[in-house]
């Protein structure tokens, strides 16, 4: 829209209108019909566009209109269009979660629950199903929180598309306390917070016996239970080979007697033990429990 300067003889004054002068006779602008009826429907059309119903009694349309919902509507979370934002879609860019609720039983998580907060409650253990990854825009994420007194399975809907610390996976296990972030990132959902330590080469280890436990200092624990062969020698292979050194090992023995426990040899994979009871007698069947350090 513009001044009508194209229209011959319309009396612009420095491009606007002026009024006529009385006094100088000097005449005043004319406004065509055409742009008249431009300018109105200009107006109008913002009105109508909010659903308003145009009111010629009324001076204040515009206003409202340009207030109205109807026009200034929130973008798509992942619209990268040049649409104006409104404050909720900005509040939501800033990092805040769209929306929180809780579960407590099995759960298949949709493309709703993208920009959600959730927290897992319960007695009982349960899966919970993460979107198809193929479905869902890169960036997009989802925060789980497991509050759960028993853990909760986090299942990918299809294939290994959970990623932490590298691996893929098609499940992870969540134990209360927990928290994990999940976002879709090269096709994969990848995995932060705490309930992805566990699954670092810094912090890995091995729950059983014999096991061993991994530190972020780089030193590691091993332990297991030996028996004892006809010489009092129990043979020892640690579970895993202490990638540097073997620095110092405490070995017990398991029964209802006293006996005494040496470490005869050791190395990066392994040592031998030799047990013996107070009068210095050795057996078969004894058993030995140890437990090693290293890096």
């Amino acid at each position: 829209m513009d001044y009508p300067k194209s229209v011959p003889n319309i009396g612009l004054v420095n491009g606007r209108f002026v009024d006529e002068n009385l006094a100088s006779g000097a005449p005043g602008s004319l406004i065509p019909a055409v742009w008249g009826n431009g300018v109105t429907q200009e107006i109008l059309s913002v009105v109508q566009a909010a659903g308003l119903t145009p009111d010629e009694t009324t001076n204040d349309q515009l206003l409202g209109a340009l207030r109205s919902p109807a026009l200034f509507l929130t973008a798509a979370q992942f619209d990268k269009g040049r649409s104006v934002a409104t404050a909720e879609f900005v509040q939501r860019a800033l990092g805040n979660y769209a929306s929180a609720r809780g579960i407590s039983a099995a759960t298949q998580l949709s493309i709703a629950d993208i920009g959600c907060s959730i927290g897992m409650g319960g007695t009982v253990s349960y899966t919970v199903t993460l979107p198809d990854v193929a479905s869902v825009p890169d960036g997009a994420s989802i925060g789980l929180h497991c509050r759960n007194s028993a853990p909760v399975t986090v299942a990918s809907k299809s294939g290994a598309q959970i990623s932490p610390q590298g691996a893929y996976l098609t499940s992870i296990v969540m134990n209360s306390g927990e928290s994990a972030n999940f976002v879709k990132e090269s096709g994969i959902w990848t995995v932060y917070g705490t309930a992805s330590l566990k699954y670092a080469a810094l912090f890995s280890g091995m729950v059983s016996n014999p096991g061993y436990q991994k530190h972020a200092s780089g030193n590691i624990d091993q332990w297991g239970t030996g028996i004892s062969n006809a010489e009092g020698d129990v043979y020892v292979t640690f579970p895993m080979t202490f990638p540097k050194a073997y620095f110092s090992l405490v070995a017990t023995h398991t029964g209802g007697d006293a006996a005494m426990v040496a470490v005869t040899a050791y190395s990066a994979k392994g040592c031998t033990l030799r047990i013996r009871n107070a009068a210095g007698q050795v057996s078969a069947g004894w058993s030995v429990n140890y437990f090693a350090k290293g890096y």
